[in-house]
C-alpha cells in the first residue's frame, strides 16, 4: 500500500516541480531584464530556484522507495494519495513565500498557500507598521459586541522604500510581481484541480486515474464525460484554458490602462473563483467598470458546471436545461436584486476604507450583483467594503456562500445541487405522512438518485454543520470574537476569502494566531475536498491490512 501511495506521490511532486518554473522565469525577467524603477520589490529568482530543488529531491525519495510498487492503485491507495498530495503541495507551494522573505513565519506560508491552492483566497499580506523612530509597531483594534475584544497583531509585509527611506509601496504591492504570480497561479492550478491536472499531462497516473478524479473532483455526483478518465480530464482543462484565454483578452480590450500582468492574475484568480489580487483594494482599487463587469461575468463562468460547456461545444444545447442551473440563476438573480434594492440611498463605502455618497440605484445594482455574485461563487472579490452594510445583507451573503456554486464547477460552498436533493428528501419524507402508500422515484431533472446519494449528502449537510461549529467554537477558544470567528469558519470551509467584522474586505487574516492558522488551512483543506476524503483517513481501520 504504501509504496503504491509513495509512487503515485512521487510522480505527481515531479509535475509539480515543472509548475515552479513558470514563476521561475518570470522572476528572472524581472530581476535581469527589467529597469528597477518598474519593480522596485525585491526579487525572488533564488528563492524560486530552490524550491524547485527541494521539491525534486522530496520527488526523488518518493520515486526511490516507489520504484517496486506493483502500480495498482485501489481505492484505499487512491484517498491516502489525495490527502497526502493535498497536505504536501501547500508546504511545497510556501517556499518560495519563506525563501524570498515575503512570509518569514512558515506557518503563515503554509497558510497563504493553502489559501491559495483551495481557491479560498484569504490572505493575510499586511504591511508593516513602524513609528516615527523607525520601530515596528503592531496593529490595535477592538470589536465591540455585547463584550469587547482587542485585538493586537503585527504586519507581515516590509514596505519598499526608496533611497530617502520614504515607502513608495506597502502591502501586496510591496510584494515581489514572481512571488504575486505564484499566488494567482496556485488558484488557478487548485481551481479545477491539481489531480486532475496531473491525470491529464503524466501517463504514469492512468493506474487508478479514475479513483484519484473522483475523490478530488466536488459534487456529489461525478459524471465522466469520455469512456476514459484521462481523456475526461483533458477535455476539462482545454475549456478551463480558453476560457482563461477569453477573460484575459476582454480585461485587455476593455480596459486599456490595465496593465498586462494585472490582467494575467486577475484572470487566474477569476475562473478558478479565487480572489486573490495583485494591489491594495482588491478590484474595486482599479475604478474601472469594464473589469468589474468581465470579473463578474467570469465569476459566473467559473462557477457553472463545466460538463455544461462541454457539451454545449458539442451542439447539445439543451443540456442547458438544468434543474441546477436554474435554480443557481435563479437564486443569485433574486438575491442580487434585493441586496441591490436595499443600497439604494445608503452610504457607500469603499474598499480603501474610504466613505463616499449614497448609492444612486445604477451603483447599487452594480455592486449589488457584484458582491452576490463573488459571495456564492466563492470568489472573494471586493468593490465595496459591505462589512458596513445593514446586517441583512451581510447575513443574506453569509448564506449565499454557504451554498456556493454548481457542482463540477471551480466554485465552493455546498453546491447548488445538494440543496435541491435535501429538499425534495424533505418534501418526500413530509408526504410519507399522509401518503405512506405512494411508490417514489427519486430524481433530479432526468437523472434517479438512489438512496444511498441521498444518505451520504445528508450526512455531508450534518457534517458541514458539525465542522462549523466546531471550528467557530475552537476559534473563540483561541480569542476571537463570535461574529469575526462564525466568518472566518464561513470563509474557509467554503473556500470563499469573504468574511467580516476582523476578516472584512479592509482587513486580512493576519490578526489569526499560529493556531488559528493551522485549523483554518486544515478546515479549507477539508472544504477544498469535501470532508469525506480527509476525515476517511483519520479512521484508524482504514490502515490495517484486510
Amino acid at each position: 500500500m504504501f509504496r503504491e501511495i509513495s509512487k503515485i506521490v512521487g510522480t505527481f511532486l515531479w509535475g509539480f516541480s515543472l509548475t515552479l518554473v513558470l514563476p521561475l522565469l518570470i522572476g528572472v525577467y524581472f530581476e535581469f531584464y527589467v529597469e528597477p524603477e518598474y519593480h522596485p520589490q525585491p526579487h525572488s529568482t533564488m528563492a524560486f530556484l530552490i524550491s524547485i530543488g527541494v521539491c525534486c529531491l522530496l520527488a526523488a525519495c518518493f520515486s526511490l522507495y516507489g520504484r517496486l510498487s506493483t502500480a495498482r492503485l485501489f481505492r484505499r491507495e487512491s484517498l491516502a494519495a489525495v490527502v497526502l498530495i493535498w497536505v504536501l503541495t501547500p508546504a511545497l507551494a510556501a517556499m518560495p513565500f519563506v525563501f524570498s522573505g515575503t512570509l518569514s513565519n512558515p506557518v503563515q506560508a503554509y497558510f497563504e498557500a493553502t489559501s491559495g491552492i483551495t481557491t479560498t483566497g484569504a490572505s493575510l499580506l499586511t504591511p508593516k507598521k513602524y513609528n516615527a523612530e523607525g520601530q515596528e509597531i503592531p496593529y490595535e483594534r477592538i470589536v465591540k459586541l455585547e463584550l469587547e475584544t482587542e485585538y493586537i497583531w503585527y504586519g507581515t509585509v516590509e514596505p519598499v522604500r526608496n533611497d530617502q527611506g520614504e515607502i513608495i509601496r506597502e502591502g501586496i504591492e510591496a510584494v515581489s510581481k514572481p512571488i504575486l504570480f505564484w499566488r494567482s497561479f496556485l488558484q488557478w492550478l487548485g481551481g479545477l484541480g491539481i489531480i486532475v491536472l496531473f491525470v491529464a499531462i503524466l501517463p504514469a497516473l492512468g493506474v487508478g486515474g479514475r479513483l484519484l478524479f473522483h475523490s478530488e473532483m466536488p459534487g456529489p455526483m461525478k459524471e465522466a464525460l469520455t469512456p476514459r478518465i484521462k481523456e475526461t480530464a483533458i477535455v476539462l482543462w482545454k475549456i478551463y484554458v480558453g476560457l482563461s484565454l477569453i477573460q484575459f483578452a476582454l480585461l485587455i480590450f476593455t480596459n486599456s490602462a490595465l496593465p498586462t500582468f494585472d490582467a494575467v492574475c486577475i484572470t487566474l484568480s477569476t475562473i478558478s473563483t479565487g480572489g486573490f489580487t495583485v494591489i491594495n483594494g482588491s478590484i474595486g482599487a482599479y475604478n474601472n467598470n469594464a473589469t468589474e463587469i468581465v470579473v463578474l461575468i467570469f465569476m459566473m463562468v467559473g462557477s457553472i458546471n463545466f460538463s455544461l460547456y462541454y457539451y454545449s461545444l458539442r451542439g447539445k444545447f439543451y443540456r442547458f436545461y438544468d434543474t441546477e442551473l436554474i435554480v443557481y440563476i435563479v437564486v443569485i438573480t433574486l438575491s442580487s436584486l434585493f441586496v441591490a434594492s436595499n443600497l439604494v440611498g445608503s452610504i457607500e463605502y469603499s474598499t480603501q476604507g474610504l466613505e463616499k455618497e449614497v448609492y444612486n440605484v445604477s451603483d447599487a445594482m452594480r455592486i449589488g450583483f457584484f458582491q452576490v455574485i463573488s459571495a456564492q461563487t466563492s470568489s472573494g472579490f471586493a468593490v465595496a467594503n459591505y462589512d458596513q452594510w445593514p446586517y441583512p445583507l451581510q447575513s443574506l451573503m453569509l448564506i449565499l456562500i454557504y451554498l456556493g456554486g454548481m457542482a463540477g464547477s471551480t466554485a465552493g460552498g455546498m453546491k447548488m445541487i445538494r440543496y435541491i436533493m435535501l429538499f425534495r428528501i424533505a418534501k418526500d419524507k413530509i408526504e410519507l405522512l399522509f401518503r405512506p402508500e405512494t411508490v417514489r422515484s427519486f430524481r433530479i431533472g432526468n437523472r434517479t438518485v438512489d438512496t444511498g446519494a441521498a444518505i451520504t449528502v445528508l450526512v455531508f449537510f450534518l457534517t458541514v454543520i458539525f465542522m462549523a461549529v466546531l471550528g467557530t467554537f475552537l476559534l473563540t477558544l483561541d480569542g476571537l470574537d463570535p461574529e469575526s470567528a462564525l466568518t472566518v469558519i464561513t470563509s474557509t470551509i467554503n473556500n470563499s476569502g469573504m468574511g467580516f467584522r476582523e476578516a472584512g474586505p479592509t482587513d486580512s487574516y493576519a490578526f489569526l494566531s499560529e493556531f488559528g492558522l493551522m485549523l483554518t488551512s486544515l478546515w479549507m483543506m477539508m472544504g477544498r475536498l469535501e470532508f469525506f476524503t480527509v476525515l476517511v483517513v483519520l479512521v484508524p481501520e482504514f490502515w490495517k491490512r484486510d
